[in-house]
């Protein structure tokens, strides 16, 4: 998102959520707090440490924004959005599966329980085999999905907006699931990972580079001339240059969740008077490397450098060769963490923090660093199935 930091900045079926020991309520009324995004686990937390973590009660207010956006109590569906509550649901549950997280596979199973599911005819179980493995494959490793797969949404049904929107729902229950594994890790809980739980996908994208490239949507964008006043106002909002942007104006399409994920971004990576930013944008290059983006990992990679990051780190970084990465996350416990976040967040615990702590870290400087590589979890989804990037 560029241009943002210059501004500031019968076919298909879900697994039945259950837990060996029995303490995983499918009782919706057990799983609804008044904050949906953490799910109350927060209060878990050692009273310095939740300080530290509601001192950002502007980024949790944001998220929780999202999630009602994205999961409102009641969905009205039009020509143009196509996405029903349970298609929401289901598909959260899918993506919550794929990241292990149980709290979070217990909190969508329950709120997808009570609904009705879609009729059984041969058209509605092709939908919704779409929905659910462009949803397991995004979530899973975003260099899995191809421009055919857009293709195929578009081809059972989905408008671009239910593409822009079904793409950000997949994107923020993946941030959402990294943040509960963040705090659960603050919590000092031990994570559980269930038995024969799938390996993470490896990504072999190749080509990294600080050289500037550009990005172009694979789907239609607004029309400028056409757009109305809440799609203009929302990109006015993003980035003063937003509206010549090829992501901003795609992804107004759904002009809401742009907001939502804006001021998300905004509270994360930009905060006024932070002296901590090179370590930000070394976690988004990380988090970007590992998710194989070509896009955020340059950009990012250049802020880290223009904030007086080492030039070596970034060419270990991007070296094609496994060698050279396994050695980065070896030496580097800041890259380490952000990897066990990012390919396996049902294992990252308390464990996980301690190689921090023993570097130096602060506590806060810890939740920044785990904050952004849990955001480009989302922004690397978005950037990486939507759009082409290509060299400049």
């Amino acid at each position: 998102m560029e241009q943002q930091r210059r501004a500031a900045q019968a076919g298909w079926y879900h697994e039945t959520q259950t837990s060996p020991l029995r303490h995983t309520p499918l009782d919706p009324c057990q799983t609804q707090h008044a904050d949906s995004f953490l799910l109350g686990l927060e209060q878990k937390i050692e009273p310095s440490l939740l300080r530290t973590l509601t001192q950002r009660n502007g980024l949790l207010f944001a998220a929780q924004t999202c999630y009602n956006k994205l999961f409102p109590k009641n969905v009205t569906l039009s020509r143009g959005q196509t996405l029903s509550l349970y298609d929401r649901l289901s598909s959260a549950l899918t993506v919550a599966q794929v990241t292990g997280i149980q709290p979070l596979c217990s909190h969508y199973a329950a709120r997808l329980a009570p609904l009705n599911c879609p009729d059984a005819s041969r058209e509605s179980n092709i939908r919704q085999t779409h929905l659910a493995q462009y949803a397991r494959l995004l979530a899973t490793q975003p260099t899995l999905i191809t421009p055919a797969m857009l293709t195929q949404l578009n081809e059972v049904g989905l408008s671009t907006q239910d593409i822009v929107l079904f793409s950000q729902l997949i994107g923020f229950v993946s941030f959402q699931a990294r943040l509960l594994a963040v705090v659960n890790a603050l919590a000092g809980r031990p994570a559980t990972v269930l038995p024969g739980f799938p390996r993470p996908e490896e990504c072999e994208q190749r080509g990294f580079s600080l050289q500037l490239r550009s990005w172009q949507s694979r789907l239609p964008e607004i029309d400028l001339k056409k757009a109305n006043k809440q799609q203009l106002d929302v990109l006015d909002f993003c980035a003063p240059d937003a509206r010549e942007s090829s992501f901003y104006r795609l992804l107004a399409q759904d002009a809401p969740t742009l907001e939502a994920l804006s001021a998300v971004s905004t509270h994360i990576m930009q905060q006024p008077g932070d002296q901590k930013l090179a370590i930000k944008e070394w976690a988004a290059a990380a988090t970007s490397r590992i998710n194989g983006c070509l896009f955020c990992a340059g950009i990012h990679g250049r802020y880290y450098l223009q904030s007086g990051g080492q030039a070596e780190l970034i060419d270990t970084l991007f070296d094609d060769t496994q060698t050279a990465n396994t050695a980065l996350s070896q030496q580097d416990p800041l890259v380490n963490a952000v990897k066990i976040l990012t390919q396996t967040p049902e294992k990252f615990a308390a464990a996980a923090l301690q190689p921090l702590l023993d570097a130096g870290y602060s506590h806060a400087q810890i939740l920044d660093i785990l904050l952004s590589s849990a955001l480009f979890n989302w922004l690397n989804r978005l950037i990486q199935t939507l759009g082409e990037s290509r060299l400049a």
